[in-house]
């Protein structure tokens, strides 16, 4: 019982910090990422460069520890750390392919299909598909 109380204080947590991000992008996108540093840093002990430039190997394995609520945090944090506005860096399209590997090993472990995710998932492929095309 205590052990459940203490992962929904933090999934309540991580809520709070994806809340905030979202309201810091439209004032601050500066400051917006500093708090997804901040944030991958605290929860994941690598930083978001750390984990664009690990091996595709070493992501996987990475990930596969994770449970799902924290998965899903880490691929909202990816998400959100890519500014969609413009021409994507290698960085974002790094960044974009990595959160769509993390919502689908999210999917599969928790055999749940999320329509959000899934039209976000749509969103970044077109996205990765216009820029290949630049």
């Amino acid at each position: 019982m205590e052990k459940r109380d203490y992962i929904e204080r933090e999934i309540e947590k991580m809520r709070a910090v994806l809340q905030k991000i979202v309201r810091l992008r439209a004032d601050n996108p500066q400051e917006a990422q500093a708090v997804i540093e901040t944030e991958t840093l605290r929860y994941f002990h690598h930083s978001l460069d750390e984990m664009i430039n690990m091996t595709e190997a070493s992501f996987t394995s990475f990930i596969e520890t994770l449970q799902a609520p924290v998965l899903d945090f880490l691929g909202n944090l990816l998400y959100a750390s890519v500014e969609t506005g413009h021409a994507l860096s290698d960085r974002d399209k790094i960044l974009l392919t990595r959160t769509i590997t993390i919502w689908n090993r999210w999917e599969q472990k928790t055999k749940t299909a999320d329509w959000e995710k899934m039209l976000k998932k749509e969103q970044i492929r077109h996205w990765l598909s216009l820029n290949e095309l630049s």
